[in-house]
């Protein structure tokens, strides 16, 4: 009896994970889905541990900046995976907090391509379902992709961490992908897209923080692949450079 209550009382002002870490579990009718939430975003997190593990592996498509800012790419089936890393960004990690905090807003100012990104359900600061819509070049139509978010701040010492999937979402297509949208739109599938931000050390300071930036996706409308080497690369350098100049003009710090 004591020693449940008596932690629930110590860790009641701690984030959800950090309760879920210590073996805090509250007894919400919500708990079934929020189980299979976590397993969902545990799941797409040991993707995300599998493509870092084997980044260096990956080929090195475009470089910017001296190699401060590489992109690499791979085929998976009709599907390509990119990555871009920033290797060293003269920001501190606390810098890119307002950029997670508020995905929904900051994402356009971030990446041109994209329109625009509507917050449909969930909450905001753990799992929260979006619709977003990508601008395509005429004569292509934009594209539509209803996902979930997983926002994940404070994962380690001053590493911030983003998670979108289509994982799961057949729940949020059904109440939110209106008829409207399937004649205007090509339904776009998001397999991972994350941003992780890490801190740099030179001893135990901090100088400044590594992004990276992973897509796995199905851009829909069977576009060559010819293109999409021309276009991933682009795409997954501008999303983080996008970031970067997001936060140089001071738009992402929390205070």
């Amino acid at each position: 009896g004591n020693v449940p209550f008596s932690k629930a009382l110590i860790t009641a002002g701690l984030p959800r994970h950090t309760q879920k870490m210590l073996g805090c579990r509250g007894g919400s009718s919500s708990s079934s889905s929020e189980s299979e939430g976590d397993a969902t975003r545990e799941m797409l997190e040991k993707k995300l541990s599998n493509i870092l593990d084997d980044l260096d592996a990956l080929p090195v498509v475009m470089s910017r900046q001296q190699g401060n800012i590489e992109v690499r790419t791979k085929w998976e089936g009709d599907c390509m995976l990119s990555v871009g890393e920033a290797k060293v960004v003269d920001h501190h990690p606390s810098e890119f907090k307002g950029f997670f905090e508020d995905f929904s807003q900051a994402f356009p100012k971030v990446n041109a391509m994209a329109k625009r990104v509507t917050a449909l359900e969930g909450d905001n600061t753990e799992k929260e379902a979006l619709k977003s819509v990508l601008q395509f070049p005429f004569p292509l139509k934009d594209r539509i992709m209803i996902h979930w978010k997983y926002t994940i701040l404070d994962r380690g010492q001053d590493e911030h961490l983003l998670l979108i999937s289509e994982e799961d979402n057949d729940e949020i297509m059904r109440k939110h992908l209106s008829p409207e949208d399937k004649e205007k739109y090509v339904l776009a599938r998001t397999f991972l897209c994350a941003y992780l931000v890490k801190p740099v050390y030179d001893k135990e300071k901090i100088i400044g923080s590594n992004i990276k930036y992973i897509f796995s996706g199905d851009t829909g409308g069977k576009i060559p692949q010819w293109v999409q080497n021309a276009v991933g690369p682009k795409t997954a350098f501008d999303s983080v450079k996008g970031l970067i100049d997001y936060v140089k003009k001071g738009a992402g710090g929390t205070n």
